[in-house]
């Protein structure tokens, strides 16, 4: 009784097994793996494939798969011996042979035996819907086509002023972003054929030997082409193998992969002037969007030619003008306003300005033609007063030619009424340089001393005033000496007036041979010439220039056959030290030139004093600035500016120079302009200063959470001294939260200081405790380069000098891989100072540099700036656009050439066009001077180099030395006229800039 009730519970599950087999709404099929024949189907199967259970379990998978994917099945049994599951993708045949989209889930199941459970699903409506939505995306993208195709269209109507390359471009554009096989516009000739004017697209071929006519009496004129002309309308051609008219040419259109054509006439001022034809590799492809598209495309053709026909007019309406203006003996500039741009010039005005067409001119900024900003206001302002009350003049006034020669012109200008709406200036140029050369030559005749040829007093007086302002804008001393001849009036009355003016004659010659370029030399009358000595950085250039009046001074003279030997005696007074006016600074050499004068002792430099207002035996070092400064220091006026460095490894900040500004009379002096009057007293007082105050804000931004390292500049003076390193212990003490190692101390080689005395002591022992020792400005004493291996140092920091002249000198990077190339041979780390553009970045980045520093990442900031600036900095990439990182990759490989010849080993030649100098020469072709000749020497290089790679397998020894002489040659020969044409460039462009403003 118990076993028949199990049996019935058994078949009761059956039978619902059976019910939702049967009832599923996807066809469920048994297959054996092995004949993929049906063992079992569900209704559903059934119904979806017309066939009775009965008939499919005779059946295979086979016979219901379309023949299409026969394959499928073998595939299938692959993946399911694999993983024991397959999904797919299939096309089912039902009995009455129609097909449709199935998705297959199969899985491997083992019972009493192996088995195959595939369920199927109709996904007919699903493909459906993803035609659908494929259709919609093509529509879209055709739009999106079409609206560039437009838009590209309108710009290049708007550019063109050639006929041929308008139709040229815009069959061209149509072909592209219509996706056409052939666009192409025809005109008929004087016989009614019709002639290729323009055309575009891969089936070009078509067009080769076609006829077409107007005419509607013959078979070539009843196609598209000759409809359109005829009806003045479009005619769309939606199937080509359809329809009759294209007879003649359909089987051509076959060959060329055309289905569907549209033929649109194209009216040029009015009138019927061609027809613009296309044809498309798809029929029926015209629908209404594209229709909508070719229309206004032709009818865009239509108003481009239209601007032509105006332009056209336009010009042959001005060359009438045209030549009235150039017959003009004046030259004649129209001016259009606002954008201040030269609109037309005459013949005359281009031979004025040196200028071989109008191009050169017109369409140029009338900014161009001045040699300054200054006069180009001047000009301006008169414009201005034209524009508002007709007209206005001026005189006098620079223009510069072509060549950089500077002519001179009256201008008179007037208003010019237009219809446009734009305002314009006519201008009359009157060349009047021949005038301004006389004037010149009279005011520098008042302007000289008539014995000497040296600026006179008045002369003096005007360039006083301009040599202040250089120094305070420059921040570089500025020394005015009075010189005085000793005993010359006893020589004038012993030889004669005459021989004494030979004498003065002689003298201004040695003085001014004595002196450099950018300084000035005045005769005051009698014996007393005043000297203004610019540009000095300390007083030790000023012992120089010093150094060599006395010793121009010193030698003999020779009057009416005797040796005469003549001393002088000079006042100093060194500007902004003594901070006075033209007049002031003047007086004041002179009394310091008395004071000389009176000295007991003429040896050595005592023909020289310096100012003082109690005058008497001063040093260089002004007392005066050293008592202002050491009360600066005490008050607060004296401030500390911090410059970042920045780790090359994490592109972060790590760490900040500590830069010294005293705030003195309103302005904000660096240390060149007073450190080197500082005694070793107030340098020693500095160094405490900078040291404790810097300490004691790099406490406070570790306590904000930044680990930055400090970097504090030491005088020779304060290493020099016997306590230096116990001084330094000792203010370190006070703030227990820094490592030492957090601290560098920035030294300058001078000498031998750091070689000799107790120096090297301080250093070592500093460096012993975990001080870190940097070697400042290294390169500008390179000379001394050979002794920087004994000193003890952990860092070097190269001049930034050698930096910022790189990007108009490239050639000179071979001096910065050389102090680089030190520096990694040494051990020690490597920043580089002067880093002031995003080509330096660029460059430094690729030669592996330790730290950077300069302009390019910050100006030295005050210390409320620094915390924000750490955190959010991050150092780019830099340009890599540039000569130096080209030629820095260029010199790795030549310099692996050279080793290759020395040391005969293999290396890995970089080809010609591979090489990045051979990029950027090509890039900047159109800015660089000679590029030929660059391209050409560069390539003698590269096949040098090729060269010592093929002689080093079998060559001897002297032929790889001869060859690496000339890779040397040729390689400096390349890289002095690349840092020519670079400058050249350089200049070029700062020729098309706005000039700076001058204030003097």
């Amino acid at each position: 009784m118990h076993s028949i009730t199990k049996y019935q519970q058994a078949e009761a599950k059956l039978k619902l097994l059976r019910a939702l087999f049967d009832n599923s709404s996807d066809a469920i099929e048994v297959l054996d793996p092995v004949t993929l024949r049906f063992l079992d189907i569900n209704a559903t199967g059934c119904r979806a494939l017309g066939y009775t259970r009965e008939e499919l379990l005779s059946m295979s998978i086979y016979d219901i798969i379309d023949t299409a994917y026969s394959a499928a099945p073998q595939k299938v049994l692959a993946q399911l011996r694999e993983s024991g599951h397959a999904l797919f993708e299939t096309i089912h045949r039902r009995k009455d042979g129609s097909t449709f989209p199935v998705e297959v889930n199969t899985v491997s199941v083992e019972l009493d035996r192996p088995y195959l459970l595939a369920i199927t699903r109709d996904i007919t409506k699903r493909k459906a819907l993803e035609s659908a939505q494929q259709d919609v995306a093509r529509h879209l993208q055709r739009i999106t086509d079409f609206s560039v195709l437009l838009s590209s269209a309108n710009e290049a109507i708007a550019q063109m002023e050639n006929e041929a390359d308008l139709l040229r471009t815009l069959c061209e554009l149509a072909a592209q972003h219509a996706h056409l096989r052939l666009a192409w516009i025809g005109q008929p000739d004087d016989k009614g054929r019709f002639q290729t004017l323009a055309a575009a697209g891969a089936a070009l071929g078509y067009l080769s030997g076609i006829h077409i006519s107007t005419s509607a009496e013959l078979p070539e004129g009843r196609g598209p082409v000759g409809q359109s002309w005829r009806d003045q309308k479009p005619v769309y051609i939606f199937s080509i193998s359809q329809n009759s008219h294209m007879l003649p040419w359909a089987q051509r259109a076959e060959a060329f992969g055309m289905k569907a054509g549209a033929a649109l006439p194209i009216f040029r001022g009015g009138k019927r002037w061609a027809v613009l034809v296309v044809y498309h590799g798809e029929e029926n492809i015209f629908d209404a969007d594209l229709q909508k598209i070719l229309t206004d495309l032709a009818q865009d053709v239509g108003y481009g030619l239209d601007r032509l026909d105006i332009l056209r007019k336009e010009r042959e309406a001005n060359a009438f003008n045209e030549a009235l203006l150039n017959t003009q003996s004046s030259g004649i500039g129209v001016v259009r306003f606002p954008e201040m741009i030269l609109e037309r010039v005459n013949a005359r005005m281009l031979k004025m300005l040196g200028a071989s067409s109008p191009g050169d001119l017109v369409g140029q900024q009338a900014l161009a033609i001045y040699p300054d900003a200054a006069t180009y206001a001047r000009v301006s302002a008169v414009e201005q007063t034209a524009l508002s009350e007709g007209n206005g003049t001026l005189r006098d006034v620079p223009h510069r030619r072509r060549d950089g020669e500077i002519v001179w012109m009256d201008i008179s200008i007037q208003r010019l009424d237009g219809t446009d709406g734009a305002q314009r200036t006519l201008g009359t140029y009157v060349d009047v340089t021949e005038r301004h050369r006389l004037m010149d030559e009279l005011a520098r005749q008042s302007l000289s001393d008539t014995l000497t040829g040296l600026p006179n007093r008045r002369a003096l007086d005007a360039e006083m005033g301009k040599a202040i302002a250089r120094s305070d804008r420059q921040e570089r001393l500025l020394a005015v000496g009075f010189l005085d001849l000793d005993a010359f009036k006893p020589i004038n009355d012993t030889y004669g007036h005459d021989a004494g003016d030979e004498l003065l004659k002689e003298m201004a010659r040695r003085l001014q041979d004595a002196m450099r370029r950018m300084d000035t030399i005045a005769r005051l009358g009698g014996d007393e010439f005043v000297l203004l000595l610019e540009g000095l950085r300390s007083m030790d250039a000023l012992d120089q220039v010093l150094a060599r009046l006395q010793a121009a001074i010193a030698q003999p003279l020779h009057i009416k056959g005797e040796i005469v030997r003549i001393q002088a005696s000079m006042g100093l007074t060194i500007y902004p030290f003594d901070d006075g006016d033209a007049d002031l600074l003047l007086r004041h050499a002179d009394q310091a030139m008395y004071a000389a004068k009176t000295r007991p002792g003429r040896e050595g430099g005592s023909w020289v004093q310096v100012y003082h207002p109690d005058i008497g035996n001063v040093s260089m070092g002004d007392e005066i600035l050293r008592r202002d400064f050491l009360r600066a220091l005490a008050s607060g006026a004296v401030t500390l500016r911090y410059q970042p460095l920045v780790a090359m490894a994490t592109g972060r900040v790590a760490g900040l120079e500590v830069l010294t500004r005293w705030n003195r009379e309103d302005q904000e002096l660096s240390p060149e302009r007073f450190l080197p009057s500082l005694g070793v007293l107030e340098r020693q007082a500095l160094g405490r200063f900078v040291l404790q105050t810097g300490l004691r804000q790099l406490t406070q931004w570790r306590e904000m959470g930044l680990d930055l390292f400090l970097s504090v500049n030491v005088t020779p003076e304060e290493l020099d001294s016997p306590g230096f390193a116990d001084s330094i212990f000792g203010i370190l003490a006070a703030y227990p939260g820094i490592p030492l190692e957090s601290l560098v101390l920035e030294v300058l080689e001078i000498g031998e200081i750091l070689e000799q005395g107790v120096a090297p002591e301080h250093l070592q022992r500093l460096r012993g405790a975990g001080v870190k020792i940097a070697l400042d400005d290294v390169g500008s004493a390179y000379a001394s380069l050979l002794r920087l291996k004994n000193l003890p140092i952990d860092e070097i920091k190269i001049d930034q000098g050698f930096i910022r002249e790189l990007s108009n000198k490239p050639q000179d990077l071979i001096f910065v891989e050389s102090l680089v190339s030190l520096g990694l041979a040494m051990g020690v780390l490597i920043t580089v100072e002067g880093v002031e553009t995003e080509a330096h970045i660029a460059l430094l980045r690729e030669m592996k540099i330790d730290y950077l520093q300069g302009y390019a990442i910050a100006r030295p900031l005050e210390a409320e700036a620094v915390a924000d600036f750490v955190r959010t900095f991050v150092l780019g990439a830099g340009d890599a656009d540039t000569p130096m990182l080209a030629l820095y990759q260029h010199l790795g490989w030549v310099r692996a050439a050279a080793e290759s010849a020395m040391n005969h080993e293999g290396y890995e030649h970089t080809e010609l066009a591979d090489c990045p100098i051979t990029t950027w020469l090509h890039t900047h072709a159109a800015e660089l001077s000679e590029v030929e000749a660059l391209l050409a020497e560069h390539e003698t290089v590269h096949a040098l180099g090729r060269k010592i790679l093929q002689v080093r397998q079998s060559g001897t020894r002297e032929e790889l030395h001869h060859l690496l002489i000339q890779l040397h040659g040729h390689s400096h020969r390349f890289k002095e006229s690349l840092g020519q044409a670079v400058q050249g460039m350089r200049a070029d462009a700062a020729a098309t800039a706005l000039p700076p403003s001058s204030n003097e």
